[in-house]
């Protein structure tokens, strides 16, 4: 860590703290010697469910793009990227070092706004999701380019979050690949959008009415019916919200579309898996996201 922040930055490290933060990258907030903050975040490359290599650097250089054209649309509502290394050659695995956002999680102050103030944020949230999702990538970039499309991006990613699903008797193999060939057999109305795809309380910053949004590592391409999707996997898609979003989104918005179902069960099995194969403590959260899998699967194979 030092030996990279030293190459990258050419400042030494005087103080470093361990932020809590999601199950894939180790997150750090660290001090240097011109007093400057700077949070650095590193991890090994790893494996999907159906043994596919997940390689870091890739996706921290995607979450830097996101970033990078974020900032040139809409200002500075996520941190700058300073670093991003893949080469092993200053830090063990890969890593990313990037701007510290200055400010209180909002999870951890939401609830302590009165009903005024705590509805005019959930509505900016919306606002702010449409600002990412009004963003488009060019079709000729290799983001776009190397996926074969949109649809199958997204039956490909259903085939691959199955699989531990499938292992652990939630879903079986032939209701699983009934869900995978009909999303295939989808059509969405807009596929090139900036998505964010993991817009919870727990990744905004809130400084003085103000927020930022952090933690780009899910991002992507592709329909804007997916941000909400995976927003109301979250539990935190709120009427405010949605209002925020409708009445800034250029164009149609239909939660009842039928895809939206679809990105809901991609975000839902991930979720799940991750309460049902690795947390394995907190039975009660478990218990609900299984009962609203089982539910959205019923969905699906009407």
């Amino acid at each position: 860590m030092d030996k990279a922040v030293k190459h990258h930055l050419n400042q030494n490290i005087t103080k470093r703290e361990k932020l809590t933060g999601g199950f894939m990258f180790q997150t750090w907030l660290l001090t240097l010697s011109n007093h400057q903050k700077v949070v650095f975040r590193h991890q090994s490359d790893l494996e999907t469910g159906s043994g596919d290599k997940i390689i870091i650097a890739d996706i921290l250089e995607r979450e830097k793009f996101f970033y990078d054209n974020v900032g040139k649309a809409v200002g500075n509502i996520c941190p700058k990227v300073y670093a991003v290394d893949g080469t092993r050659e200053h830090h063990e695995n890969a890593f990313c070092i990037m701007e510290y956002i200055d400010g209180i999680p909002l999870q951890q102050c939401i609830n302590d706004f009165d009903d005024k103030t705590k509805n005019d944020v959930m509505y900016k949230i919306g606002e702010i999701a449409v600002q990412f999702n009004s963003i488009e990538i060019d079709s000729n970039h290799p983001y776009v380019t190397s996926r074969t499309s949109f649809e199958n991006l997204i039956a490909d990613r259903l085939c691959d979050v199955f699989v531990p699903l499938v292992n652990s008797g939630v879903i079986t193999q032939p209701e699983a690949d009934k869900i995978v060939a009909d999303m295939r057999s989808k059509k969405a109305s807009r596929t090139l959008s900036f998505l964010h795809l993991d817009m919870r309380y727990c990744n905004m910053i809130y400084n003085n009415g103000n927020i930022f949004v952090i933690d780009a590592a899910n991002c992507q391409f592709g329909d804007p019916l997916w941000e909400l999707a995976v927003i109301d996997v979250g539990g935190e898609l709120t009427l405010p919200l949605i209002d925020g979003y409708k009445n800034t989104f250029a164009g149609n918005i239909d939660l009842n579309d039928e895809l939206y179902y679809y990105y809901k069960m991609d975000r839902m099995a991930v979720v799940l898996h991750l309460f049902l194969n690795q947390i394995r403590t907190d039975v009660a959260a478990t218990q609900k996201y299984l009962s609203l899998f089982n539910d959205l699967k019923q969905r699906l194979l009407r």
